[in-house]
């Protein structure tokens, strides 16, 4: 049994590694280290392309909205800019009609002063008219009781 005890601490491993057993396992443990780098490093690379890929998908659909946009305000601009040129015709055309209607009405006002006047003078004229018919008549009522007088 003493042989058994002796041997089996024979086939056991030393309590202190050696230092080729300290240089392997420094080995290994680098190894796996810059494995877990490399890992790592493939990570964030990955997460940095998928970080530019959506920035940029949602700059692109900014861009195409901006873009859409864009388009439909100059649209709507030259809708506007017909819309105003017609307005502009239809004021220049109201202004014309109006300025006829208002040479048109300045002539009816000198065509009611030119009747007023006339009816002024053919009234001074009536007047003036029927004072003679007066008269004749008073002076012909006169002569003729004159000449009745005369006749008897």
């Amino acid at each position: 049994e003493i042989l058994r005890k002796f041997y089996s601490a024979m086939a056991s491993p030393p309590l202190e590694p050696t230092l080729s057993e300290i240089v392997a396992q420094h080995r290994k443990t680098s190894q796996q280290l810059r494995n877990d780098l490399e890992k790592e490093k493939q990570d964030f690379v990955k997460s940095v392309e998928e970080l530019g890929r959506s920035l940029l998908d949602k700059l692109d659909k900014g861009v195409g909205k901006t873009y859409e946009n864009q388009r439909r305000l100059e649209a709507e601009a030259k809708n506007l800019e017909g819309k105003a040129v017609t307005f502009a015709n239809e004021i220049n055309q109201w202004t014309t009609l109006y300025s006829s209607f208002n040479d048109a009405l300045k002539e009816l006002g000198d065509v009611k002063n030119w009747a007023q006047g006339i009816e002024a003078d053919l009234n001074s004229i009536n007047t003036s008219l029927t004072q003679v018919v007066s008269k004749a008549r008073a002076s012909s009522s006169g002569a003729s009781a004159a000449d009745k007088d005369a006749a008897t």
